[in-house]
């Protein structure tokens, strides 16, 4: 009986290292590395706006931001190349969703994204990346090729900044197709309701919902 112990024993401790080495963890840090930089510089640029710097470090800071995201998605493709797409077996689903962001950010190469669309799809079909990856990047190429999003992630704030109306009601996006259904679309992918999307995008920017008037 010991040895039977003995040998499950054995064969859990194999089981377990064999799962711990199908991380790679020189590419996830890599990748995480790059989505660092990712949000620093978005983060520098937000700040300088809220702070209402002037206008030329303001455009100074977008250039910057710009030219980053350019650079990263080289490495994004040879990522890419070398080791197919990461998934959350490969690199841990904080590194998976990073690498999306960074293909999500590569809105100069249009192309790439549009061609990284049916591999994430069939990725996450199988539950190896997050289905919100997808539908994320989906609405993102179909915006940047003028087709139709289905689940309303790409926004278009209106004239005041706001993703309502002055009746405080949700304005969809001029390029959605079908706003009845967009919730039981997003619901499908893993996605909050829209209208707490959007609020919460608001809330992200310093200026939340205005509430209703009372009655």
């Amino acid at each position: 009986m010991k040895v039977v112990i003995r040998l499950y024993t054995l064969l859990f401790v194999f089981i377990a290292a064999d799962a711990s080495a199908q991380v790679n963890q020189s590419l996830t840090r890599t990748i995480d590395s790059l989505y660092d930089v990712d949000q620093a510089v978005q983060l520098k640029l937000k700040d300088l706006i809220e702070r209402n710097a002037p206008a030329d470090s303001q455009a100074q800071q977008t250039a910057l931001k710009k030219e980053t995201f350019v650079r990263q998605l080289q490495i994004v493709k040879k990522i890419y190349a070398q080791y197919g797409y990461p998934t959350i077996r490969m690199v841990g689903a904080d590194a998976s969703h990073h690498f999306f962001t960074l293909i999500q950010h590569g809105d100069k190469d249009p192309q790439f994204q549009l061609e990284m669309l049916p591999v994430l799809e069939k990725l996450s079909k199988k539950g190896d990346i997050s289905r919100k990856d997808y539908a994320y990047l989906y609405d993102r190429v179909q915006r940047n090729t003028g087709g139709k999003q289905l689940y309303g992630t790409q926004l278009t704030y209106g004239k005041n900044g706001s993703l309502f109306d002055s009746n405080n009601k949700i304005a969809y996006p001029p390029d959605l197709a079908d706003p009845e259904n967009v919730d039981k679309r997003r619901k499908e992918m893993g996605l909050e309701p829209i209208e707490e999307y959007y609020e919460s995008v608001l809330q992200l920017l310093g200026k939340p919902r205005a509430k209703p008037a009372s009655r």
